[in-house]
């Protein structure tokens, strides 16, 4: 009997002290997150921005840009902000001339790719005539790198020119046009801290 209760009263005792340190480690927890907790990225700016250069015989270059994102390391998407939440462009009014698309804060790191969900695209050819233009996957995606450093702003500068060629000889037969823009993309590397 004298050893059951012994066995008994250490096993209360174990118990209590497996409580109590339950409750330290979850108020340790709590008190002291940056001990316990993953420690957030720092985190920098990209800013990217349009241009076009002149298209001989081309009268307008219409985007309707919905979303701008950038491909994280683990394969997901991180959303810019479009102010509007949408962004509409007559690129071919952006000759020598840059106009802010869209901005957000990234972690710092390395990237290589960018997204630009466009919605709506038209041309108007020299002669009056206007296509409309398709985006076979509703989006484009941009193979660029560059690098966002904590507290310091990275600028992209995403140069579209259309294959005029192309949207004229298939909008004059009737067929679909595909957009098939030729991208040249511009990193200014950041400035700032590191």
């Amino acid at each position: 009997m004298k050893k059951m209760a012994h066995k008994t009263s250490k096993m209360l005792v174990y118990g209590v002290v497996g409580i109590l340190a339950a409750v330290i480690l979850s108020s340790s927890l709590w008190i002291l997150p940056g001990l316990f907790m993953p420690v957030s990225g720092e985190r920098g700016t990209l800013l990217v921005k349009v241009t076009d250069a002149p298209v001989p015989d081309l009268l307008n270059l219409n985007l309707m840009i919905s979303s701008v994102s950038v491909l994280n390391r683990t394969g997901g998407w991180i959303p810019l902000t479009i102010e509007g939440g949408e962004k509409y462009f007559d690129l071919l009014k952006l000759v020598n001339i840059t106009e802010d698309l869209a901005v957000g804060s990234l972690p710092a790191g390395n990237y290589s790719k960018i997204r630009l969900q466009i919605v709506a695209a038209n041309v108007t050819l020299g002669d009056g005539t206007q296509i409309d233009l398709n985006v076979p996957s509703g989006h484009i995606d941009l193979q660029v790198k560059f690098e966002i450093k904590k507290g310091a702003t990275t600028g992209l500068i995403v140069d579209i020119t259309a294959d005029k060629a192309q949207i004229a000889e298939r909008g004059r037969s009737g067929k679909p046009a595909n957009l098939n823009p030729q991208f040249k993309l511009v990193v200014i590397p950041p400035e700032g801290p590191t």
